[in-house]
């Protein structure tokens, strides 16, 4: 479905998870919840399930259903007719 590269569309209010970095992350911080639509960049499958995608430069962990490709949408109601 998705190619590594793909730019993809994260709504608000997705779950992104990264591993812990041991020493480093307190309990909380390798999940971050988005709070405005962004674009991600896309890296790979890592199951049925979940994607790899990069944002702000860091790798996440994100349910594949959560994601959308980010294409402009196209008003057909005009063509029609």
């Amino acid at each position: 479905m998705y190619q590594k590269g793909d730019l993809l569309w994260i709504p608000a209010g997705t779950l992104l998870k990264r591993s812990r970095i041991l020493g480093a992350d307190d309990l909380f911080s390798n999940y971050h919840q988005t709070t405005k639509p962004c674009v991600a960049l896309f890296i790979g499958h890592e199951s049925h399930d979940n994607c790899t995608i990069m944002l702000d430069g860091q790798n996440w962990s994100v349910e594949t259903r959560q994601v959308r490709h980010n294409v402009a949408e196209e008003n057909y109601a005009s063509q029609i007719g």
